[in-house]
């Protein structure tokens, strides 16, 4: 594909000048990692404590509420974020107001969908609790749509704001979970925490919003929904898929085991899904730069190369260590009754691990108008598992599951690979091997201490010190491989001014 630079019209509008645009790119990698970050511990922490509290029958519960609200929100984000970000028209307001009618009526829509949904979750795992937790939180694609004021200060790069306005679900939800569980709310505690987050995130939103939000259901806006829904079926493809393993595995394994196997991988699914989280903050930051950029294919390349080598710092040690400490995580941290969950925590972690390797490609094709290759990839994803994990999982159990799992991520990978070599002229594969290399460092030193010096059964300081060994050397094998593009990174934070494209340090 040949490249060609863009003219005025092709570059999607900014709010600051547009040479200040990588230090910004990179200043708001920071900015959405500290806040995500946060978010994120505030999360896993409400997480952990209320898994002490309510142990694994409540929390299995909560699971398939849970999976079925959330995959269902889910498929309402069909990328019409992605494209009023993308998209060039002169009169901002309107077509903020388009999007966002659009998205509330699809999140409407969903909500109804969920709503009538309950009794039939209820009736699919035979428990009548089921009934009631699943429509209380029939509102969420609906709160997910008002929230839509972000998207304004998003299309700006203004993340400082984005992400202060999205830190006040977690913050409430928090404040207000916490207590309810531990005053004997149970369940219904995790129900009622997130409803009073949502709450204040769209009162905040609304509030601050620089255009008036309001649905526009005119006749330009109806014509215009048309560009927004080409755009956004492989989007919703997606989606669909990550719904498919999202309830299927929950399902599978109440069916294998009864609620107590629910509640086992709901424990790892909720820790494993941590491993994207670097990958999540960087597409997110990227992709309105990946917009203004994108008929440079060099530039491209160069942010693709960059963003994923950053990303890799996180994802593989994160998902090594959990792999590693799983055990230790469960027989000191959450109690000795989950370690049935171990083997799922650690083939989830390494599954997390490959689908890892290239994640954030498919931003690189919606910002140039192509969103269809990602439904490939979401087809190859729902397949392997329904053909691959379920059937192993009935016939192997637990270690079944773990090697579909495996097994499917290493397809998505292979489909994957096709395409970004396809646009980009990268090969995935000698950029996970580059980022592995640290981490495999690591893992043997911990594994060589392992073998070499303890014997007989582990203990609290044993983990400790084997913990603070795997991230000392993984950070310092990371600093020697990554220290050129790291002080790139950094030094961009000090930048004022500086070139458009982002580029890629060190060889």
């Amino acid at each position: 594909m040949s490249e060609q630079p863009p003219g005025d019209g092709d570059a999607v509008q900014l709010a600051f000048p547009r040479a200040q645009l990588r230090s910004r790119t990179v200043r708001g990698v920071f900015v959405n990692a500290f806040f995500m970050g946060g978010a994120e511990a505030l999360v896993l922490a409400q997480g952990l404590i209320v898994t002490a509290l309510l142990g694994p029958r409540l929390i299995g519960l909560y699971g398939i509420v849970t999976t079925t609200a959330m995959t269902v929100a889910a498929l309402r984000r069909v990328g019409i974020d992605e494209a009023f970000v993308a998209q060039r028209e002169a009169d901002q307001e309107a077509e903020f107001r388009t999007a966002f009618s659009l998205e509330l009526a699809v999140g409407a829509a969903f909500s109804l969908l969920l709503l009538a949904a309950a009794p039939v979750v209820a009736l699919a795992y035979g428990d009548g609790r089921l009934l009631a937790l699943t429509a209380a939180v029939a509102y969420l694609p609906t709160a997910f749509a008002l929230q839509a004021p972000t998207w304004i200060f998003f299309r700006r790069m203004d993340f400082l704001r984005v992400r202060a306005l999205q830190a006040i679900v977690p913050v409430v939800t928090f404040c207000v979970t916490v207590p309810l569980a531990a005053a004997g709310v149970g369940v219904w505690s995790l129900v009622i925490g997130p409803a009073a987050g949502n709450l204040a995130a769209v009162a905040v939103g609304i509030a601050v919003s620089p255009y008036r939000v309001a649905a526009d259901f005119d006749r330009r806006a109806r014509a215009a929904w048309g560009r927004y829904v080409r755009f956004s079926w492989p989007v919703f493809a997606a989606a669909a898929s990550a719904l498919l393993v999202g309830q299927g595995q929950m399902l599978a394994f109440t069916l294998h085991g009864g609620l107590l196997s629910s509640g086992y991988i709901t424990l790892a699914a909720t820790l494993t899904r941590y491993a994207d989280r670097a990958d999540q903050i960087i597409a997110t930051t990227i992709y309105p730069a990946i917009c203004v950029v994108r008929d440079r294919i060099a530039t491209l390349r160069e942010m693709f190369t960059a963003s994923n080598r950053v990303a890799l710092m996180w994802v593989l040690p994160f998902c090594a260590g959990l792999i590693l400490f799983a055990p230790d995580l469960v027989a000191f941290v959450v109690g000795d009754r989950w370690r049935p969950a171990v083997p799922l925590l650690q083939g989830l972690a390494g599954a997390a691990a490959i689908q890892q390797l290239g994640y954030n490609w498919f931003s690189f094709y919606r910002a140039r108008g192509d969103s269809a290759r990602q439904a490939v990839e979401a087809a190859v994803h729902a397949a392997a598992f329904v053909g691959l994990t379920v059937p192993a999982l009935m016939l192997w159990g637990v270690w079944g599951f773990v090697g579909g799992r495996l097994a499917g991520a290493l397809l998505v990978v292979a489909v994957r690979r096709r395409y970004v070599h396809r646009l980009l002229g990268i090969d995935l594969i000698a950029l996970g091997v580059r980022g592995a290399a640290p981490v495999a460092v690591a893992v043997a030193v911990v594994l060589g201490l392992r073998a070499a010096v303890w014997t007989g059964p582990r203990s609290v300081a044993q983990a400790a010190v084997e913990l603070v060994l795997f991230v000392t050397v993984s950070t310092a094998a990371t600093w020697a491989a990554e220290r050129a593009l790291v002080r790139d990174l950094l030094g961009q934070i000090r930048a004022r001014r500086g070139p458009e494209a982002v580029t890629v340090a060190g060889p």
